[in-house]
């Protein structure tokens, strides 16, 4: 059978450098990984690939090739692997779950002008990833489209075959008055060798390289212009056997309709907030607010759109705002009545806007979100404006923020600017500003350079709709990182990067910072090791939590050294050792190991655990008191997923926490400088449980049959310092489980018409 795909290759009638001009096809190709329909003769072949990670740029015909066609229905690649049966590793995961296995990963710039591109990943053992990519080249994961893909397993080699239809995304088409005509897109395709760590695809860049969409292959296709209309209803029923929590039904839908590719108009009535999956524990006593993901379909599609990026996860619309907690306190979940959002793809003209009302309730609690967005995109260049209100009635507010940012990409140089602003009506108006700029040179594929400033003043605030760590701070930072790829029998290649950051809040008061070096040497096996050596300087901490004054604090070091076992066989590990100063004059020591066990090509047990003690753990227990305590925090988590039928996976996450806090010195904080109190004691403990185990029947693209079982508990009290730790962790384990505050069976199933 490999000879025939070599003659087909060579049958074929364009070069590999050539353009790709592929007629409208009729003919359904049958998705099953072998390519071996005659339409596949037309294809665009990839014979040469190149080596980017390590960055040697070697070129091989002998590791992949791959063939792109197109017709009426979408875009169908071909990726033949010249791997044999000894050498892979074949291993399912549940979507977007990381992948332990061979894998092909797909990009494709539908629009062919690097105004975004999505990605897609299978592996060899059926486990599937998609993503968003945008401009800026950073990744949202939480998008979910609608494609397919099969595998197809031979001796000396192993194929994907991968169904991208025209509809699963919006994007700037040309032809979109005439019925066919010719337009481009990019295509990058790569091989991920598991055994090695390895990485080989048909352009010399990737992701991490600023020309990466420049240099992407261009493919002349021709798209056909088509109405489409999805819609999603789904339905929910949550039982409840905790006694603080009441049984709840919820039915809506999601309804998108695209007049042509480059317009669409989304609706949701009710839209589902309860995402299937839990979130993760979390045990966060710092002033800075963890940062959720949102899986809904209405908030993940089209999010390129309205994407401004600015440094340190700083966002204008964070939509896990949208449907949270009402704000009376009366909901923890508020119910969306309507959504609303249309998007325009044109070719230099990209606009959006989106609209969401909130549930009323009895107390006038609900709230609304508006967005709009504008931009403007050339080759190398684009800039825009973007703009959001929130209206809260309950609490007589109303917020205003907006964003004019601006991107630049050539071979070498990257820029990517935004300048913020916010306005909040709230007893009195409050404006406040700010800006953040990244630049980065490439100086060749091993070696970049790149610089970065944020600057928010005290007065700027977008948490009514956005996130940002902070405000009232500058942040400034540059980066140098350089690889030497090694032709040696045990390292392929060392990378080392330096980190210099210079921290202060708006007025100038200087905060602390990280100094930060990393060695990272990946080994002919595939394993790595790195190692970390970071400098925190001393400064003011003055966003230690409960409107505490500032403070100083001294300089500190923090080491660190971790190894990760090859990711082949039926057994992986990594492991970790770091040795800190913290706080005032303290130390901790951070154990971790994870350990993953394939017992089965359909099955993945995880088993991670993370432990930390110390004696310098500075936390506000009070407004103008810190304490410094003597902690043990440790975290086991195991995961347990497969794949019962081709349709039908199997997931389960159990999640334990125990945090014990002693307190070893208490200050109250006067004129900015400590005081040390005797005889009060802030000591505390946290414990807490969460599992999830879930069954989820696949029916197609966004249509799924979920059976969930949650349950978990938390517990945590200030006792006396004798006190703490006075329970076995494990005691306290079982206790949680046999007491539990959240016990329930979710059945939820959508289907998209």
């Amino acid at each position: 059978m490999k000879q025939y795909y070599l003659a087909l290759y060579i049958s074929g009638a364009l070069s590999s450098q050539a353009l790709w001009a592929n007629q409208t096809h009729n003919t359904h190709i049958k998705l099953d990984g072998r390519l071996d329909e005659a339409l596949w003769q037309t294809a665009r072949q990839f014979n040469r690939f190149y080596q980017v990670v390590p960055a040697t740029l070697t070129e091989h015909t002998d590791k992949v090739h791959a063939l792109v066609l197109s017709d009426q229905s979408g875009v169908y690649i071909g990726i033949i692997n010249y791997q044999d049966e000894a050498s892979r590793q074949k291993q399912f995961n549940i979507q977007d779950a990381f992948m332990q296995a061979e894998f092909n990963r797909i990009v494709v710039d539908f629009a062919g002008d690097g105004s975004g591109a999505y990605e897609f990943a299978v592996t060899l053992g059926g486990g599937t990833q998609d993503a968003v990519l945008t401009p800026q080249l950073t990744k949202d994961s939480d998008w979910d489209g609608d494609w397919q893909s099969a595998i197809f397993e031979a001796e000396d080699y192993w194929s994907t075959e991968v169904f991208i239809p025209w509809h699963t995304v919006s994007f700037y088409n040309p032809a979109h008055n005439a019925d066919s005509e010719q337009g481009e897109i990019g295509v990058s395709i790569q091989l991920y060798d598991l055994s090695k760590n390895y990485i080989y695809a048909n352009q010399k860049q990737t992701t991490s390289n600023s020309d990466f969409f420049l240099a992407m292959p261009k493919l002349a296709s021709a798209i056909p212009s088509h109405s489409q209309l999805s819609f999603v209803p789904y339905f929910s029923h949550q039982q409840h056997f905790a006694d603080q929590a009441t049984d709840n039904s919820d039915v809506g839908f999601d309804l998108f309709y695209k007049p042509n590719h480059h317009q669409k108009l989304s609706v949701a009535v009710n839209p589902d907030f309860g995402q299937v999956d839990s979130d993760e524990v979390d045990i966060n006593y710092s002033a800075v607010e963890t940062l959720r993901s949102d899986k809904r379909p209405f908030f993940t599609q089209d999010i390129a759109v309205f994407n401004v990026q600015a440094l340190q996860d700083t966002k204008l619309i964070h939509t896990r705002r949208i449907g949270a907690g009402s704000d009376d306190g009366s909901e923890f979940i508020t119910p969306i009545d309507l959504a609303t959002r249309f998007v325009h793809q044109g070719e230099t003209l990209q606009v959006g806007a989106f609209a969401v009302k909130e549930k009323d309730l009895d107390s006038d609690a609900g709230k609304r979100f508006y967005a709009a967005r504008a931009k403007y995109r050339q080759k190398h260049w684009q800039s825009g404006l973007l703009a959001t209100y929130t209206d809260r009635p309950w609490l007589d507010r109303n917020a205003l923020t907006m964003a004019w940012d601006s991107q630049y990409q050539s071979a070498t140089w990257s820029f990517q600017g935004a300048l913020l602003a916010s306005q909040v009506e709230h007893v009195s108006e409050q404006t406040g500003n700010g800006a953040s700029m990244q630049l980065g040179y490439q100086f060749s594929p091993n070696t970049s350079l790149e610089g970065r400033y944020l600057k928010l003043n005290k007065r700027f605030n977008n948490s009514d709709l956005g996130y940002s760590q902070r405000n009232n701070w500058q942040y400034s930072e540059a980066k140098l990182s350089h690889a030497i790829n090694t032709q040696s029998h045990w390292l392929a290649r060392i990378k080392h990067s330096l980190t210099v950051r210079y921290e202060a809040d708006s007025e100038g008061l200087k905060l602390p910072a990280r100094q930060a070096y990393l060695s990272q040497w990946l080994l002919a096996n595939g394993g790595q090791v790195d190692f970390h050596i970071d400098r925190i300087n001393g400064g003011w901490q003055d966003n230690i939590g409960r409107q505490s004054q500032a403070f100083e604090v001294p300089g500190n070091w923090e080491t660190r050294v971790m190894y990760i076992s090859p990711y082949i066989g039926k057994f992986s590990w990594a492991a970790s050792f770091e040795y800190d100063q913290e706080g005032f004059e303290g130390s901790a020591q951070q154990y971790a190991v994870d350990l993953t066990w394939l017992p089965h090509p359909n099955w993945t047990l995880k088993f991670n655990n993370f432990y930390r003690t110390g004696d310098g753990w500075l936390v506000a227990s009070d407004t103008d008191q810190v304490t410094q305590y003597e902690r043990d925090f440790f975290v086991n988590k195991i995961q347990v997923s497969g794949l019962i039928t081709d349709k039908l996976e199997f997931s389960s996450t159990l999640e334990w926490a125990v945090l014990e806090a002693r307190s070893d010195q208490v200050f109250a904080l006067q004129d900015h400088q400590r005081q040390l109190l005797n005889g009060v004691d802030t000591s505390f403990e946290d414990r807490r449980l969460s599992s999830q185990f879930k069954l989820r029947y696949r029916m197609g693209a966004l249509s799924d049959l979920f059976l969930v079982y949650r349950r978990g508990a938390t517990t945590g009290d200030r006792l006396p310092r004798s006190q703490i730790g006075s329970e076995a962790w494990l005691e306290s384990a079982k206790q949680l489980w046999q007491a539990p505050m959240q016990d329930s069976v979710l059945l939820k199933v959508r289907y998209k018409f």
